[in-house]
This record gives C-alpha cells, sequence and structure tokens, in this order.
C-alpha cells in the first residue's frame, strides 16, 4: 500500500480491501492484516476486510488450475470486483502492481476481463516507479516486511530452495505440484 497510496491517493479516494486467503501460516497472516490496517490508519484511509482464514480451501481451488500462481491472483481480483461492486465502488486495483516480481501483462488482462464480468471498471497503473519509496517508506514506518508471497507452497520454496546440480542448472528439493499433491498444513 506505501507503493500506491501516496500516488493515488492524490487522485482517488481510497478504501483499502484486505483479502489474503492464501496467506499461511496464521501468524503470518496476522502480522500482514495488521500492517494493512496501520497503514491504512497512518495515510487516513478506509480498509474493508474478508478475513476468513482457510488455506485448504484456497489450495485446493488453486491447484484444481494452472499455473497456480495465475489462479490465486484471479481469486483476489475476482474477489475485490465483488466486494467493489457490493460496496458501490465504481472501480478496483491492487497493489501486487507495484511488485516488480508480478506479471503485469496477466494482472492487466485479468482485471479487464474480471471487469466485464462485474462491470466495476479496473484501474491499470504500472506503480513499478514506486517500488523504492515503497520499501523505504515501509523502513521508515518500521512496518513489516514480507519474505514470500504468502502461500504454503512459495513458504516451502523460501524454506527450501533450489540446490545447483550442474553449472547453470537448478534442481529443486520439492516436487512441483503438478507432480504431488500438497497437502496444505492448517
Amino acid at each position: 500500500m506505501c507503493g500506491v497510496y501516496p500516488t493515488l491517493g492524490r487522485e482517488k479516494k481510497i478504501t483499502a480491501f484486505f483479502y489474503n486467503p492464501n496467506i499461511h501460516p496464521r501468524d503470518e497472516y496476522i502480522s500482514r492484516f495488521m500492517t494493512a490496517g496501520f497503514v491504512s490508519a497512518h495515510f487516513g484511509f478506509n480498509m474493508i476486510s474478508d478475513t476468513a482464514f482457510d488455506v485448504e480451501k484456497w489450495a485446493k481451488n488453486v491447484l484444481s488450475q494452472a499455473p497456480r500462481c495465475s489462479a490465486c491472483v484471479t481469486d483476489r481480483l475476482m474477489k475485490t470486483a465483488e466486494t467493489a461492486r457490493a460496496k458501490g465502488f465504481t472501480s478496483f486495483t491492487t497493489t501486487l502492481l507495484v511488485s516488480p516480481y508480478q506479471n503485469h501483462k496477466f494482472i492487466k488482462e485479468e482485471g479487464e476481463r474480471i471487469s466485464s464480468l462485474t462491470g466495476v471498471d479496473f484501474f491499470y497503473r504500472d506503480f513499478r516507479k514506486n517500488y523504492g519509496d515503497s520499501v523505504r517508506i515501509s523502513k521508515e514506518l518500521l512496518l513489516y516486511r514480507q519474505k514470500y508471497c504468502g502461500c504454503i507452497f512459495s513458504e516451502a520454496e523460501m524454506l527450501h530452495p533450489p540446490r545447483q546440480s550442474a553449472p547453470g542448472r537448478a534442481e529443486s528439493r520439492l516436487p512441483s505440484t503438478s507432480e504431488k499433491k500438497m497437502e496444505p498444513a492448517v
């Protein structure tokens, strides 16, 4: 939020929506939820949330689709658009657009597709130029900063990174989700 609000907040009235059924474990979820609440209070905008915490349901949903990360983004964009429509907002966007690690082309196309289904405009802007400011502000405010996207799969990849099996070639220590069904620990 630190990379979106300072710019977009001058143009639009912002209400944040916290919906992250992918976050695992629960203490990670709580840290991110509390940080989002602090940021919204600090900058003076409202935050609404859907705090359902059902990692097993989320994992089954995204594993039934491919690729996993795209299914997660789609789920979160759809829930955001549906919530925006229910609350009477005319547009929605995502803080994922700050990250230089996200697939902007996919997010933009999926946001526009969801917009056509829900009737709520998807506001696209490339906020990656704000990434450095976002990091700086979050450090100045002593905010919790995550070390992985949040899902159980990225947590496992963070804890067990690929090892080098030959020069220039990584070998994963974990089976891919297409090879083995991973049961989430809840």
